[in-house]
């Protein structure tokens, strides 16, 4: 049995290889959410653009999404440690051939009823709106031909994860950014079809590459229904919850998105642009560490481990609290001077500036709640519960939609609300969840982290004030983007010092882990080098 000490290098390394990977991901994302923006926004269609992948991400969640996570993973991982590697391989074979004939009932499905469809998710381009909804009809059946590549790969990047081979899984998504913003860069200024027929051929290279990484474990793979297979039953007893999980994830999208289509021409870019950043350090900081944490998680629990997994998961919550908490004051205190700075290029305005730095405003407060949701989800996974989180999130779609339709009606702030409306739900799941998780298992995750969470407060709070001051005497020219990275870049540096000279006072000793994350692939580079 391997050591606590080596466990956490494991994990260790693990975390730092798909954080690595997830940041050159986010920051491919952003770049391919600005060639939209840049590229497309002045022909005026990015709105389109955007919308037209609902239906493939609705088909993406509803087959292959949280499943991924809350039961292929845990299932295969716990098979191969209880060295029933062919057991785990026939549920597994059975999911995936099962999603396939699904899979192509739906897109016929989206395919023929695809205007009606719109009508409903995108109701502000009815009647009287300003978007194309001949355009947006066109770009969603393009793209509906992108969802079987896309929900293949996610299958192929959880069984790489299940055999903690993180590599392939984690840049494949990398590659795929890459290729679509090559097609922006080509065809968004001048054709919104062939932009999209890009994404298309993106995703079928994704898939090819994600099938290269991991056609050495499919010697167990059967093309059969192993139906009254034991394995299976367990897998789908877990993997029906969490999808709908993971389409309840898609439908609070679905739902910002549909609200924003009731506001002028270009709103929507504008809050997709600000949802896009601040993901970014959600993906990098819980995602990640998610991923990570969730094999080793399932171990413990199949091998009855409780106080082992126990400071496992602490582990990962106080580190994605560590690295959340700053990083959500810091941006909701800069939160023009980012937008600004990622999005304001050539003769884009300040009117955009403002629009867009409003709803990250709105965003940021989500940031925190929407990581400890990533982690304590992945933690229900772990426990074979995909029950809880499914009613949690349900619980959250209806109090977006409500906070989205007060907004609306009663306060005139646009995708601000929106914004806001996503980050209330966010915390409200996040609660919920921790509550039920305690009643569970008898852990109280906020009780035992008590301590740390002041701690973290006390460190945070003289940071960000910091940030503010230095923003009161620093202004960039609004014209210059160079002016912007210099001012941006000394600002939010004094108050992530002041918070780590402050973490460290304190003694919170998730600060070394953090160290750790960075220095364990520098080390190993400079070995290498050596």
């Amino acid at each position: 049995m391997a050591s606590r000490s080596e466990n956490n290098r494991e994990l260790t390394g693990a975390a730092a290889i798909i954080m690595a990977a997830t940041l050159l991901s986010r920051v491919t994302g952003y770049l391919r959410q600005l060639l939209i923006y840049a590229r497309m926004s002045p022909s005026g269609y990015s709105d389109e653009f955007i919308l037209a992948f609902t239906l493939p991400d609705l088909v993406y969640d509803l087959l292959a999404g949280g499943a991924i996570a809350a039961a292929l993973i845990p299932v295969l991982s716990t098979y191969i440690a209880k060295n029933k590697e062919g057991t785990g391989w026939k549920a597994v074979s059975t999911f995936m051939n099962l999603s396939v004939i699904i899979m192509l009932f739906l897109e016929v499905i989206f395919f023929i009823f695809t205007d009606g469809l719109l009508g409903l998710l995108a109701a502000g381009y009815n009647e009287g709106s300003q978007g194309d909804k001949a355009l947006l009809i066109s770009l969603t059946r393009i793209l509906l031909l992108s969802a079987p590549f896309m929900m293949l790969a996610g299958q192929l990047m959880g069984i790489l994860n299940a055999y903690k081979k993180f590599v392939m899984a984690a840049f494949g998504p990398v590659v795929y950014n890459i290729c679509t913003i090559i097609s922006i860069a080509a065809f968004g200024a001048t054709s919104a079809t062939l932009t999209a027929w890009g994404v298309v051929i993106s995703a079928a290279v994704f898939f090819g590459l994600q099938l290269y990484g991991s056609l050495s474990h499919f010697k167990l793979y059967k093309p059969k229904l192993f139906l009254n297979s034991s394995a299976f039953k367990k897998l789908i007893k877990l993997a029906i919850p969490s999808l709908i999980s993971s389409t309840i994830i898609e439908v609070n999208i679905i739902i910002s998105r549909g609200f924003a289509t009731y506001y002028s021409e270009g709103m929507l870019t504008l809050m997709n642009n600000a949802n896009r950043t601040w993901q970014l350090p959600l993906g990098i900081f819980a995602q990640s560490i998610g991923i990570a944490l969730l094999p080793t998680l399932s171990e413990h629990f199949a091998e009855n481990q409780g106080e082992t997994f126990k400071k496992v998961l602490y582990k990962g919550l106080r580190v994605v609290f560590l690295l959340s908490v700053p990083t959500t004051l810091f941006m909701m205190i800069l939160n023009q001077d980012i937008m600004r700075l990622l999005f304001k290029w050539g003769s884009l305005s300040e009117y955009d500036v403002f629009y867009s730095g409003a709803a990250l405003l709105g965003y940021g407060a989500a940031l925190v709640s929407a990581s400890m949701v990533a982690l304590m989800i992945r933690a229900f996974y772990a426990i074979h519960d995909s029950k809880t989180p499914l009613i949690c999130g349900a619980i959250g779609i209806l109090v977006n939609y409500i906070f989205n339709f007060l907004f609306r009606i009663l306060a005139d702030v646009g995708i601000a609300g929106t914004a806001l409306a996503y980050s209330i739900s966010a915390f409200i799941n996040m609660t919920m969840l921790v509550v039920l998780f305690y009643r569970k298992t008898g852990i109280n995750i906020f009780f035992d982290n008590v301590r740390f969470i002041l701690k973290t407060a006390m460190a945070t709070l003289p940071a960000g004030l910091a940030v503010f001051l230095v923003r009161l005497v620093i202004s960039p020219n609004t014209a210059s983007k160079l002016s912007q990275i210099i001012c941006i870049i000394p600002t939010a540096g004094i108050g992530l010092v002041a918070f780590w000279y402050l973490a460290n006072k304190l003694k919170i000793p998730e600060i070394e882990y953090i160290s750790g994350l960075v220095t364990s692939r520098l080390s190993r580079r400079r070995a290498i080098s050596s």
